[in-house]
């Protein structure tokens, strides 16, 4: 026999529209846009590298942002026949495209710094300086907008990366400007340059790292198969689990099949409340929305599979 069964209310929970953080999206998009704008603005009037490396990283944030509320609105289409998860997924495709642009924009900037070594400029510190202020000031404002919502939505996560790396490197802008007044010395402009490189880049391999995991239909980084497994076997009734999959349909809705074996004698009533009692420790331990359990009658004189295994290896 097999069960399907879920709990409306975990599934509800993580189907539940988030019009707040449509909100925030969209605020933090209109920030990034005109805080790209206004260093591309500066980094010409300036001369400075470093503060178009940051216009260019607000820049592809705002690209990334509008991608993530086009992709959280898209998620909420009703499940259809043809889509049996519905379109949640497409958040995962979002991350993996900020990814993909995060890495555009590093490659660029980093052939940008290394032109600029060979040929320094000189640089402007106090427009630097004032244009620098600016974009700390806007990504500060999307870091706080988007951070509470980084844990639960691989989606969120990507953006916020964006923004929290676009921060650091507007300290450096503003802290480069400072050093570069008091010291003269026009290459910091390009090493920061080169520091915002190595950030993008970094936001870029973990992003690219989990939005492929999930893709591929890994296993949650942050739940043990094995844990899963040890849960299910330590049911009342059951007497082994087999052809176990577990995997993320998108950030915190996750998704498993399997197979129980019970006891021969077990009757239909007592299976499914077997299957109830596994799917509920499922929920409470694992946040696992969706689960379903084939139930696999076991007659005592039968070998286990495990047994069968063991009894193969040389």
């Amino acid at each position: 026999m097999s069960s399907g069964r879920r709990s409306d209310g975990t599934v509800m929970e993580a189907h539940r529209p988030r019009l707040n953080l449509e909100r925030r999206l969209t605020a933090a998009l209109g920030i990034a846009a005109g805080a790209a704008l206004v260093e591309v603005i500066g980094s010409w009037w300036s001369g400075s590298l470093a503060l178009l490396s940051d216009a260019g990283h607000v820049g592809t944030d705002a690209a990334a942002l509008g991608i993530s509320l086009a992709a959280l609105r898209i998620a909420k289409r009703p499940h259809t026949p043809q889509m049996s998860f519905g379109y949640h997924r497409i958040e995962v495709l979002a991350a993996f495209v900020n990814a993909v642009l995060l890495a555009g924009i590093a490659s660029f900037l980093a052939f940008a710094a290394y032109a600029r070594l060979a040929n320094p400029q000189d640089v402007h510190e106090e427009t630097m300086f004032a244009i620098g202020l600016v974009g700390l000031a806007a990504n500060l404002t999307m870091v706080g907008l988007l951070g509470r919502s980084t844990r639960k939505n691989i989606n969120i996560r990507g953006a916020f990366l964006h923004a929290y790396g676009d921060t650091l490197g507007s300290v450096g802008v503003v802290i480069g400007a400072v050093l570069i007044a008091l010291t003269g010395i026009v290459l910091l402009d390009t090493i920061i340059a080169l520091f915002i490189v190595v950030l993008i880049g970094t936001s870029t391999a973990r992003l690219l790292r989990d939005s492929v995991r999930i893709i591929l239909e890994g296993s949650p980084a942050d739940l043990s198969p094995q844990a899963v497994a040890d849960t299910i076997l330590a049911v009342p009734g059951v007497r082994g689990v087999h052809d176990l999959h577990v995997w993320t349909v998108t950030s915190g809705l996750y998704a498993l099949t399997g197979h129980l074996s019970v006891s021969g004698d077990s009757t239909v009533h007592q299976a499914a409340r077997i299957v109830d009692l596994v799917q509920a420790r499922l929920r409470d331990r694992f946040g696992i929305a969706h689960s379903t359990l084939q139930v696999d009658s076991l007659q005592d004189e039968i070998i286990a599979p495990a047994d069968v295994a063991r009894m193969d290896r040389p």
